[in-house]
């Protein structure tokens, strides 16, 4: 079993240098057209030049001008060099908390991401994640509703351990490819596309079930860590589960019904449980991940413990077994990731501490309170509002706060929670119309050489995901007001 990490999501085909150098030409632009107009009301100088630093940055991460770890470094240096302190305590009447330019690394949000990827690498080096995943598939009947009904599962249950997306992605599409080689379907045919494409999806979506079940969901925490917004393990379940598996069977039926394969196939359950045999008897550094893992996730449920926490004792647990070794720490992960999440979550304390929120919220409540009366409208919008941003945005943990933390205190005060407002742009952070947009479709373009699908493909069934997140969103708004969450 390889134990080669999966690195952060590229794109599929690298810049070229003079491509590059353009893009960092139009982020300067960008960054000195905002600093230099005039000082928009109710933005300070230093707040007008913390926003011009924050738009040439979304640029540089946009195109990857730079690896984004290096340029969220930039970012934060620019930041102190225009006045941001590296840290300062900001004292509230209940809670006290952190600011600054480096803020990010010190948010707990960042650590939590930091032991559960860790988690997650044990899990793919230890072949768990493999053996669980070639187990499910051999559960289900060889169709294609049975072949991504299975991989549906499989992204669930791969998510309770597994929160990177990135893995997940790496772990599952290259066994859907070799199950699409063995079936012997044409390269970029429309049951190689469904298979694929779908697969893709179920590596990505089921995780948004849990709060630690994808890179988003430390986003969320420090989102409402920095609102002084308490969130739990059962608090978000009772938003998001539901809602999200309405979205995954939507996904699976819309997908099955609209892009019908040229013919029927009834595969034999020889594949996966081949695979399985070669995986040989379930071994001890298996036993323990597993352990360590679902007792993990058993304290994250039902103590008030921080998660984190629980992470550093299990990664310690896993290094005392000789499962989790030092070698390890450097390279089972992608610090690309985690540099560039730490430029996120820095960037979710400095925006309030400037006064930017509110002058986003200047601009965005007037819209919004016409529709405070009618969840359903308001939600849809902001799940629109989303997907637009998505175009400009292809990572999503830029766009959820810049849309989620200027409305928030406004839409609770309307009666609408938090978390509901934070729904949408979880269901709505994943689209595909074009590659740029969705790192784990180009991961999967590239492991199948381009030939798992075309461009007109990933369209026509990206438009299906848009189509299956919206009425998921209006599903969960009766489904809230059901159990009592929502008025």
């Amino acid at each position: 079993m390889s134990t080669t990490p999966v690195a952060a999501p590229q794109p599929a085909v690298a810049a070229k240098p003079a491509v590059k150098w353009g893009w960092l030409a139009i982020a300067v632009a960008v960054a000195l057209i905002v600093a230099f107009i005039p000082t928009p009301q109710g933005l300070s100088r230093t707040a007008q030049l913390v926003l011009a630093i924050i738009c040439g940055t979304v640029v540089l991460w946009a195109a990857e001008v730079m690896n984004n770890g290096v340029a969220s470094l930039l970012m934060m240096a620019m930041l102190m060099v225009v006045g941001v302190p590296p840290l300062v305590a900001v004292p509230e009447l209940a809670r006290p908390s952190v600011s600054g330019a480096l803020s990010g690394y010190s948010d707990g949000a960042w650590w939590t991401l930091l032991v559960v990827v860790y988690y997650g690498f044990v899990m793919k080096k230890t072949g768990l994640a493999e053996r669980i995943s070639y187990y499910i598939l051999s559960l289900f009947p060889g169709t294609y509703a049975g072949i991504v009904s299975a991989f549906f599962l499989i992204g669930l249950v791969l998510s309770l351990g597994i929160p990177s997306m990135t893995v997940r992605t790496a772990i599952m599409a290259p066994i859907a490819w070799s199950l699409v080689q063995t079936l012997e379907l044409p390269p970029r045919s429309r049951g190689s596309a469904l298979i694929m494409i779908t697969v893709i999806e179920m590596a990505v979506v089921p995780g948004l079930a849990w709060e630690l079940g994808s890179l988003n969901g430390p986003v969320v925490l420090s989102m409402f860590a920095a609102k002084r917004i308490p969130i739990t393990w059962g608090g978000y379940a009772q938003f998001m589960t539901l809602p999200t598996l309405i979205m995954c069977g939507l996904i699976l039926l819309l997908n099955l019904t609209l892009f019908k394969p040229e013919k029927p196939i009834r595969a034999s359950r020889d594949f996966a449980l081949g695979k399985l045999r070669a995986l040989g008897s379930f071994k001890r550094a298996e036993l323990i991940t597993a352990l360590v893992v679902l007792v993990s996730i058993a304290f994250w449920v039902t103590t008030k413990i921080p998660t984190f926490v629980v992470g550093m004792f299990g990664l310690a647990i896993l290094n005392q077994a000789g499962i989790f070794q030092d070698a390890d720490v450097g390279t089972g992960i992608s610090w690309t990731l985690m540099l560039f999440l730490g430029g996120i979550f820095s960037l979710t304390h400095i925006i309030p501490q400037y006064q930017i929120t509110n002058w986003i919220a200047g601009i965005l409540v007037p819209h919004v309170q016409p529709l405070l009366g009618t969840p359903i409208i308001l939600l849809t919008v902001v799940g629109l509002m989303m997907l637009a941003m998505r175009f400009l945005d292809p990572t999503a943990f830029i766009a959820m706060p810049l849309i989620w933390t200027p409305l928030v205190d406004t839409v609770s005060a309307a009666g609408i929670p938090p978390l509901a407002l934070a729904a949408p742009t979880l269901l709505m952070s994943a689209p595909f119309w074009l590659l740029y947009m969705n790192f784990w479709m180009a991961m999967g373009d590239g492991m199948t050489g381009k030939q798992g699908f075309s461009k007109g493909q990933l369209f026509y069934l990206g438009t299906l995901y848009a189509v299956a997140s919206v009425v998921a969103m209006i599903a969960a708004v009766f489904y809230w007001r059901l159990i009592g969450i929502l008025r």
